[in-house]
């Protein structure tokens, strides 16, 4: 998805036609969005840590400073949509963070998706945002605390075993086909993913 703050004329149509889905609305960043569209202004500092960001000019003048300012990329409005979709896309690109690999298992974080050698697992997204987070740590026990902050986003202890539970649904489809234990635990100090 491409998120616009800028309702640009005939820009749904082009990005569409390059395989996104374009929604008009503050500068956000959940996981489906690939990119977002700022309206430049100046003192406006831009992280595309999460994802590239383009800023949309009011001239081709404010340009440079937009571009010194973090953004990806930066366009003077108007701009033609067929090019800004293009520009959108390049960015996506060249932005969009490579596959995971930890012995057999390769996560790819564009489609959001596993697979160990050439099987895939099927999973809910719940289950893949775990799998990723212990993925990116791999080798490291993260506490369940841990997990219900970073992936459940809560700032509070529910009191109930969800973490456990997704865990042992992950375990299932991530290790017991396959004969060789990725995913640990150990009492006290949290799970853990590594090559088994």
């Amino acid at each position: 998805m491409i998120l616009s703050e800028i309702d640009i004329p005939r820009l749904d149509r082009a990005v569409r036609a390059r395989g996104y889905r374009l929604e008009i609305g503050p500068p956000t960043f959940p996981p489906q969005v690939a990119a977002v569209l700022r309206r430049w202004h100046d003192g406006l500092a831009i992280d595309t840590a999460p994802v590239p960001q383009i800023a949309i000019a009011r001239s081709r003048h404010e340009l440079p400073a937009a571009l010194d300012a973090g953004a990806a990329d930066a366009v003077a409005d108007p701009v033609d949509p067929e090019e800004l979709a293009a520009r959108l896309d390049a960015r996506v690109r060249t932005h969009a963070p490579q596959p995971l690999r930890i012995g057999d298992l390769t996560i790819d974080p564009i489609d959001r998706s596993a697979k160990r050698g050439e099987t895939r697992i099927p999973l809910v997204p719940r289950e893949y945002a775990l799998l990723r987070y212990l993925a990116e740590r791999r080798g490291r026990f993260v506490t369940r605390d841990e997990l219900l902050k970073c992936v459940w986003r809560l700032r509070f202890d529910p009191g109930t075993n969800v973490v456990a539970v997704h865990v042992s649904t992950l375990r299932a489809k991530l290790d017991r086909p396959f004969g060789t234990t990725m995913l640990r635990s150990h009492k006290g100090l949290g799970y853990c993913l590594d090559a088994g």
